[in-house]
């Protein structure tokens, strides 16, 4: 059971500070000793985390679903910036989910390989180092094109040791919003992204009941992660607020190459 909440823990402070959660759920699990039956405990950890993105953005998450249901039966202008911004998201979404079945084997395969991970999270630390900080533009801007751009960079986080929030920040910045408002996009992004990964990771129930997980064990993970998830959000945006993302790129950079001559 404390494994499981060490774990919800680690995912939760991980998922949204681009740090790679995954990175850091592979290396726990190897210093923990943890058994990987599939990519069931992960999902559960994957589902906390949506569920934190989804409450602390409840509001915003609301209208946007508003602005896609009167897509085709209301004109009124106030959702007219929620209906573009749904559409990047679902636009976005569909090419993540789109990529990641079409390279699932090949991603999973990659779920083996520590230092493999560890290479990639270096990879994260360059990208950190190149966010735009000229963008202006906020994240109700955003329309299908800033969901293609943002939609391909976070199928490439699927890769682990690519941090998820890291290269769709980087990415919508580059798109011309605010790092602040990137962050924002990127937490949008996420809930469905990460939602939509941890419910097909359920897939592997019956292996992870065989390896003894129990349902108490990964209640216990989802919370730990759930709660973690929320106060890692607001750190972020904090942070990203003042402008020291390149904090955690130093961080990802020491500790892939650490891990990487230890692996």
């Amino acid at each position: 059971m404390l494994q499981m909440v060490i774990l919800g823990l680690v995912q939760g402070l991980t998922e949204f500070l681009p740090v790679s959660s995954t990175a850091h759920l592979l290396f726990a699990e190897s210093l923990l000793g943890v058994t990987r039956p599939g990519i069931l405990l992960e999902s559960v950890l994957h589902l906390g985390t949506a569920a934190a993105a989804a409450w602390l953005f409840r509001a915003d998450l609301l209208k946007v679903l508003r602005g896609l249901i009167s897509t085709f039966t209301d004109t009124r202008p106030d959702l007219h910036g929620y209906r573009r911004l749904g559409w990047a998201i679902v636009v976005a979404t569909a090419i993540t989910a789109v990529i990641g079945i079409a390279l699932e084997s090949r991603f999973e395969a990659m779920f083996g390989s520590l230092r493999g991970t560890a290479f990639q999270l270096v990879l994260t630390g360059v990208i950190l180092l190149l966010v735009n900080r000229r963008g202006t533009r906020a994240a109700i801007d955003a329309g299908p094109m800033d969901g293609v751009g943002v939609g391909v960079a976070q199928a490439a986080a699927i890769i682990p040791g690519i941090s998820r929030s890291g290269v769709t920040i980087v990415a919508a910045t580059w798109l011309g919003m605010t790092p602040e408002e990137a962050a924002r996009f990127s937490f949008l992004v996420a809930v469905p992204a990460v939602a939509g990964a941890g419910l097909f990771g359920l897939k592997d129930y019956s292996a992870g009941v065989a390896a003894g997980y129990t349902v108490a064990q990964l209640l216990a993970g989802f919370l730990a992660a759930l709660i973690s998830g929320a106060l890692a959000i607001a750190w972020l945006l904090q942070i990203v607020r003042r402008g020291r993302l390149a904090v955690f790129a130093v961080y990802c950079i020491v500790v892939g190459i650490i891990v990487v001559a230890l692996a």
